[in-house]
């Protein structure tokens, strides 16, 4: 029988406890005067950089995040790790190159560089596709935070009740506050999900048999769904000759990856460029990239760990089909009252670490990109404030538009993170052009070849998703399951290579 559920005064308090202090935040950086876009975003870039740091880490970790990786190494090992690689290469590579470019132009939206490198058709191009793909991933975590607190509710709460809760909640602080409000709440929040990573790995830890040593005692000889025993803490498996093939693409595709959503991406730049020092804002980036190996390596231990604890304690795992609900199950099902509601709390501000900045990058490239070149040209900076306020609420009425129209998380998962490897890679490629050549393109040639690329590896990733038979081993389905990796870097090379011969 599977586990019940169950939420207790104490939890509730606990949640309540942390709503509040949102709220405190928000009321506190409301009091600030918000004159300008600039200081409403970026609060007049006035942020300490360790806060920078931690709400930059705080965007990177999300919920889903938070409760897939301890599923991954539930289900597998460490090799996961490898993927920081990549990450740790493009944050140098951002702090190092694109970083220092937006800082010295002055840009309150990184896409403002795209107008003056290319011309405004291609600025709007690119905010559009960060509108686009921003919107939907970031829609996946509404959803994923949202079924968490139906659940926890045991169901008295509906779905939807739970969206617009959520929405409301980040609403409440990130429009009155603006850039302040999220920077600090973020730093509470990043704090609030360590600190309950570290305690729940704790509390596993003295919950089974042998504890530490019993943990790689069982990860030393774990079991496979299909009987056979494998080595968890095997991390040099991936360096083996044949997975040095697999081992090289998780590393180019991670510096890809990253350095698009690190370097063209404003829900991420957004966070660098509110930091009060230029030179220390880009330490913060790279420290970042550092500080995600220590990260990545808690939230796996912890998966390590409930292996561990299900072998004495089978009941966790009864009816479970999905190995990454097995921390959400030892959340609400194993842990005492009061640390279950400080997880839940932890778990709620990945979430929304992570939506709050989506939302106030959102409304950044709508006021900057599109409200004032298209319709407030002549409005005054308190009249562009005005509306920034307004948008935040329009995105965020949005978020809970497509959140409540779809509930098939699977399948919106695979549209809101896979869509980025079609927008990321042409928008990494256009940054790479800016920054390292001085070539002139038309601005109508440079956009047809972004859309031109983006349709063509869309096409392609559609294809082998409607192709692909799981288990097969296949063209289509190696495409589906590992390749669509590719996508990201050829973009990334197509738009430079074809810039090359577009140029005038």
């Amino acid at each position: 029988m599977a586990p019940q559920f169950r939420l207790q005064a104490f939890d509730a308090a606990v949640l309540v406890a942390y709503v509040a202090a949102l709220a405190c935040i928000g009321t506190w950086a409301a009091r600030r005067t918000h004159k300008t876009t600039d200081d409403y975003f970026l609060a007049s870039r006035s942020i300490p950089w360790l806060v920078t740091a931690a709400s930059f880490l705080a965007t990177c970790i999300s919920a889903l995040t938070f409760v897939g990786t301890p599923g991954e190494g539930y289900r597998a090992d460490y090799r996961y790790l490898f993927s920081n690689v990549g990450d740790i290469a493009a944050t140098i590579f951002v702090a190092s190159f694109l970083l220092p470019v937006y800082q010295r132009a002055g840009v309150t939206s990184i896409y403002q560089y795209a107008a003056e490198r290319f011309g405004p058709p291609v600025r709007t191009t690119c905010a559009g596709y960060f509108l686009l793909s921003r919107t939907l991933a970031s829609t996946v975590r509404i959803v994923a935070i949202a079924k968490v607190l139906e659940v926890v509710s045991g169901g008295s709460l509906p779905y939807s009740g739970c969206v617009v809760v959520v929405i409301a909640a980040i609403l409440a602080y990130t429009t009155l506050g603006g850039g302040r409000a999220i920077a600090w709440t973020d730093l509470m929040q990043f704090i609030l999900l360590v600190s309950g990573a570290l305690i729940a790995l704790g509390y596993i830890v003295c919950h089974v048999p042998g504890g530490v040593s019993g943990i790689i005692d069982a990860g030393r000889h774990a079991i496979r769904p299909d009987g056979t025993t494998y080595n968890k803490f095997n991390f040099l498996e991936l360096l083996k000759p044949e997975n040095l093939g697999l081992f090289f693409l998780l590393a180019v595709w991670g510096f890809f990856q990253s350095s698009a959503a690190y370097g063209t991406d404003q829900d991420m730049v957004q966070r660098l460029l509110a930091c009060n020092d230029p030179k220390r804002a880009r330490w913060s980036l790279m420290l970042s990239g550092l500080t995600g190996i220590p990260i990545t390596f808690l939230f796996l231990s912890i998966g390590v760990a409930l292996y561990a604890y299900s072998l004495s304690h089978p009941e966790l795992v009864a009816g479970m089909k999905d190995p990454d609900h097995i921390f959400p199950r030892f959340i609400l099902t194993a842990l005492p009252e009061g640390l279950r509601g400080l997880l839940l709390a932890a778990v709620a501000s990945a979430a929304m670490g992570s939506s709050d900045s989506a939302l106030a990058s959102l409304s950044t490239a709508f006021t900057i990109d599109f409200y004032k070149p298209f319709w407030g040209k002549d409005s005054s900076e308190e009249r562009c404030v005005k509306v920034s306020k307004l948008s935040f609420v329009g995105f965020g009425l949005l978020f809970m538009a497509f959140a409540l129209m779809v509930k098939n998380l699977s399948s919106l998962l695979w549209l809101g993170f896979k869509i980025v490897a079609f927008t990321y890679g042409p928008l990494l490629g256009v940054y790479l052009t800016a920054v390292f050549t001085d070539w002139e393109i038309p601005p109508k040639r440079l956009i047809l070849l972004m859309l031109g690329i983006t349709l063509a590896t869309f096409a392609m990733g559609m294809t082998a998703w409607h192709l692909s038979a799981p288990g097969s081993g296949g063209f289509w389905t190696q495409l589906d399951e590992t390749y669509w990796r590719l996508y990201i870097i050829f973009g990334a090379l197509a738009v430079p290579a074809g810039a090359y011969f577009l140029r005038s």
